[in-house]
């Protein structure tokens, strides 16, 4: 565990620090704050016109107005982000020639594997507490459940937890930073438009498989509020798996 941790720390600290990553929290943090804002001026007005109309009881909710557009963003951001920041864990190594040196050093393959995945969602993490900020600032002017807020956000962290294993091992694949980023975005897309496909087939059993392994179905049971067991152990599930299969293809290479 402690070689797993001194590659997370080292990895950690040159992402945080790169200039990839400053321009992707610079560039979060403005359409955020662009969205949100918006969406926030929108809801006052609504709320306004509803307590005028049917009485202060039945205004909108917050958290289905303003929380859950700023999610979706939120989580479009990381879909896109994500594989941009975890293609230098990998790939950018392979690339610099450093990924020689990694293998050959007195660590295991799982080490590297769940080391550069914890790397990279401690980057990830950064922006969603960049993301948290703007409805906790919104408690000081309108009541809201924290709780709900926070079950939402324990969603977004594990759905941008899978993100980042896709990522990892979409880098474990290539040399080429590009082609990395692609995959990443391609297999990220995949897990979430999953359930599309169950459209065109018949039988109720395949298309409840077929939407169970759907993140998006998942994710949108956190935004509700609701804490599901099944959700939470798919979504580490899924973890698990994308970081296994990254330490099956850093097994490999070191029999190359």
């Amino acid at each position: 565990m402690r070689q797993t941790l001194t590659v997370a720390s080292k990895d950690f600290r040159s992402l945080v620090t790169s200039p990839m990553f400053c321009i992707a929290a610079g560039a979060s943090a403005l359409l955020m704050s662009y969205s949100y804002l918006r969406n926030l001026k929108q809801f006052s007005e609504s709320s306004l016109m509803g307590a005028m109309q049917y009485g202060a009881e039945n205004g909108a909710n917050i958290q289905f107005t303003v929380f859950m557009g700023h999610l979706s963003i939120t989580n479009l951001l990381f879909v896109l982000i994500t594989p941009a920041i975890t293609m230098r864990l990998l790939a950018e190594e392979r690339k610099m020639r450093t990924y020689d040196l990694l293998l050959t050093a007195p660590i295991t393959a799982t080490d590297i594997a769940l080391g550069k995945f914890l790397a990279g969602f401690g980057g990830i993490l950064v922006l969603t507490l960049i993301s948290l900020l703007f409805p906790l600032m919104t408690r000081a002017v309108a009541d809201f459940s924290v709780k709900q807020l926070l079950i939402s956000y324990l969603g977004l962290g594990l759905v941008t937890g899978t993100y980042v294993a896709v990522g990892v091992f979409s880098s474990s694949l290539t040399e080429s930073v590009l082609l990395a980023v692609v995959l990443g975005w391609l297999l990220n897309l995949c897990l979430w438009f999953l359930a599309q496909g169950a459209d065109f087939f018949e039988g109720s059993k395949f298309v409840a498989v077929m939407e169970h392994l759907s993140i998006g179905q998942h994710f949108a049971n956190f935004v509700r509020g609701t804490l599901n067991v099944s959700s939470f152990v798919f979504l580490l599930s899924c973890i698990a798996f994308f970081v296994f299969l990254t330490q099956r293809v850093v097994e490999s290479s070191r029999w190359r």
